[in-house]
């Protein structure tokens, strides 16, 4: 055998044990969620959340999916070019619910079942079940006023203060 060949047994057994050790079985992960803990409808919210994690809680809870890094920046630049707060926040739930992809039941699941309605919109963006008078008020306005959709119910509870805090 050649001693300047690039190629011998003892450059083959380490390119093995390297490929050996290079190839292994990847591990099983799972990964889930966990359960959400529902405050008491008396629950005081007193931290205010931050405009990062209001656009993402928000995308969350109206999409369905987790907002991605890059676009979260880009509404976050929007959002911060925008002198008044309150109307960014508007201007964004607005833009959010011209988008097909949210996730909004339809104006007949909202009728038909006003109770199941005003309790998992209240659990979706308030974390909390609602009071028997919020329960109330809400089906009633709900059942009275023909021009409420379930687009205009989601906006308000995005809009409202409680929704700014936890």
């Amino acid at each position: 055998m050649n001693r300047f060949s690039p190629f011998s047994w003892p450059c083959a057994v380490a390119l093995l044990v390297l490929i050996g050790a290079g190839c292994s079985v990847e591990p099983d992960v799972q990964y889930g969620l966990e359960p959400l803990q529902l405050q008491s409808s008396t629950a005081d919210k007193d931290r205010a959340k931050t405009i990062d994690q209001w656009i993402s809680i928000l995308h969350a809870d109206l999409f369905g999916t987790a907002l991605g890094s890059a676009e979260l920046f880009d509404i976050k630049q929007a959002f911060e070019s925008i002198g008044d707060q309150d109307i960014a926040r508007e201007t964004l739930v607005a833009n959010f619910m011209q988008n097909p992809e949210v996730q909004l039941p339809s104006q007949e699941a909202m009728l038909a079942d006003s109770d199941q309605f005003v309790e998992a919109t209240y659990v979706r963006f308030l974390v909390r079940y609602p009071t028997q008078a919020e329960r109330t008020w809400m089906r009633n306005y709900i059942q009275n006023t023909p021009t409420v959709t379930p687009e205009l119910v989601y906006s308000s509870f995005a809009l409202s203060a409680e929704y700014l805090h936890y």
